[in-house]
């Protein structure tokens, strides 16, 4: 029937494209836990994106501008062409921050899946924890500092990739 089966653990992820059916089951006695992004796909003529499942935890992660207490995890293709977004994983080691207070033109959210700290959303401060999430409009100033000490801050983030903003 064409029926595909994954098991996903601690840090798996899957992405499927527009059109293909997902249906999930717990397959422990605990409750776990999952963060689940839908968009509308963007289209972009002789290009489309495919189903890709993987797991955190064997991507090897990538110093965030150079920052060695600042980790980024690529979850998606970032160059290919069929994909319309990009899903990622960005974590700051306690005191730890961007480096500026950054903008972009592509709309985004943020799970919060680690620690605690402060984000910088259009100019205020606000506190953020494990399990809120934040949207940010185009063009919106962010940025982010851990506090604490006992984890790392940290969020998977959507950002639209690939395509021009819709004006």
């Amino acid at each position: 029937d064409g029926t595909e089966t994954h098991e996903l653990t601690s840090g798996g992820y899957v992405y499927l494209p527009a059109g293909v059916k997902m249906y999930m089951e717990n397959g422990q006695t605990e409750d776990t836990e999952v963060f689940l992004y839908k968009r509308r796909y963007e289209p972009l003529e002789g290009f489309e994106s495919h189903k890709i499942v993987g797991n955190k935890n064997e991507i090897e992660p990538i110093e965030y501008e150079g920052m060695k207490d600042v980790l980024l995890w690529d979850l998606l293709p970032t160059t290919d062409l069929g994909f319309d977004m990009n899903m990622h994983i960005l974590s700051f080691e306690p005191g730890a921050s961007h480096g500026y207070i950054e903008t972009h033109y592509q709309e985004h959210g943020a799970y919060i899946i680690s620690g605690k700290g402060m984000y910088n959303l259009d100019n205020n401060w606000m506190p953020v924890e494990k399990g809120d999430y934040i949207f940010m409009g185009s063009y919106s100033q962010q940025a982010a500092y851990a506090v604490g000490r006992d984890e790392p801050l940290a969020y998977v983030y959507s950002k639209d990739s690939n395509r021009d903003p819709k004006i």
